[in-house]
């Protein structure tokens, strides 16, 4: 059991944003979470397209960036002051499905519609996890600094 099931429920604040052509999705997220200085949110649901899809695929170190048409099938994660992690699935024209973490400077194609909750309780960050090697989501709540 993790250290964070003793948190009790946080109550939700919801938000609704829309993403234009040509925008990069992730960097409106962080602008989103940055300007009303949310601290603990995750994606409740998303819907749209992109034309250009930043990836690091499973078990990889390796950005790569898809062009295209994509329609968003998921995109799921939490994001803080200072990060996120976040993965999307992808469909191309085909219907071929590839699902990844997201990363900066993807493009609108024609909308993105996000669904975001701030979790009000609750601050988000990330430290440095020996056992994945990442930076990984610490849950705290609010009142403790």
């Amino acid at each position: 059991m993790s250290d964070n099931a003793i948190l009790p429920p946080s109550r939700g604040r919801f938000y609704a944003v829309r993403f234009k052509p040509g925008e990069d999705l992730l960097a409106g997220l962080r602008a989103f979470v940055a300007e009303r200085d949310l601290q603990a949110v995750s994606i409740v649901t998303a819907v749209g397209s992109l034309t250009k899809a930043p990836l690091r695929l499973a078990n990889t170190g390796v950005w790569e960036t898809r062009q295209g048409h994509f329609e968003i099938v998921s995109l799921v994660g939490t994001i803080d002051a200072a990060g996120e992690h976040i993965h999307i699935s992808l469909s191309d024209r085909h219907g071929v499905t590839v699902g990844a973490h997201f990363g900066p400077g993807s493009a609108v194609y024609t909308t993105a519609e996000v669904v975001l909750v701030e979790l009000e309780d609750y601050r988000f960050s990330r430290e440095s996890c020996a056992l994945s090697g990442y930076d990984e989501l610490i849950v705290a709540s609010r009142d403790s600094r």
